[in-house]
């Protein structure tokens, strides 16, 4: 019998990506060597269902509550390497912080406002720039990234639950010449890190939660 698997977002975004890459032309190809961009953005995530599980003897049960977020902060840096036909690869380190409401735990759950919901992470990138410009001093590009989140971390009054994890990113994005080696890049930004388990510093209990940001930033790079 024969089975059918419905493509899921994630693998959707992908093939999307492959496409663009084996379709578009590369771009300055006298374009290569080590670079460095700076990165501020904006942080957004969308409403994520916690699950709050108690430990101890004997078991204190589990909560389920919908966390409202709200935008935040992202920082980052990057050190890259451009081959000169359109490929380039970088490692960067981001921090990322979206606000978060009150989910309204029962006791003996985490009580109060959530704070914040962040995380740090080091990744690498493989990005592809594709010239649909026609112009000397603008590309456009497309990335897909492995990342390391080192921590994940989560304030709910006066708890605080960490974790890490691992996920996949998409980059897309332009940048624009403003001389021999100064750029602008002006990105967007989807981390899946799928779900992530956070226990208690702080407070009691873990907390079971998918992580999945995205953000707008804004960059300046040097070409050394």
């Amino acid at each position: 019998m024969t089975r059918h698997t419905t493509p899921t977002p994630r693998r959707r975004a992908a093939l999307c990506l492959a496409l663009a890459l084996a379709a578009a032309p590369a771009a300055h190809a006298n374009d290569d060597g080590l670079y460095a961009t700076a990165l501020l953005g904006l942080a957004n995530q969308s409403d994520q269902t916690l699950t709050w599980s108690g430990v101890g003897a004997p078991p204190v049960g589990t909560q389920s509550r919908n966390l409202a977020l709200d935008s935040g902060f992202l920082g980052g840096g990057a050190l890259g390497w451009a081959f000169g036909n359109g490929w380039r690869v970088e490692g960067e380190f981001v921090y990322q912080s979206v606000g978060a409401g009150n989910p309204g735990f029962a006791t003996p759950g985490p009580q109060g406002k959530g704070d914040n919901f962040a995380s740090t992470s080091a990744a690498v990138n493989l990005l592809y720039d594709v010239d649909l410009f026609g112009s000397e001093k603008a590309r456009t590009y497309v990335g897909v990234g492995y990342a390391r989140l080192t921590e994940v971390d989560m304030d709910i009054g006066s708890s605080s639950y960490s974790g890490d994890g691992d996920g996949i990113q998409l980059l897309f994005g332009a940048r624009y010449d403003l001389g021999e080696n100064v750029f602008m890049d002006a990105g967007l930004r989807w981390l899946d890190a799928g779900k992530v388990t956070l226990d208690a510093e702080t407070g009691n209990g873990r907390i079971e939660t998918d992580y999945a940001p995205w953000a707008v930033t804004v960059g300046l790079g040097w070409r050394f």
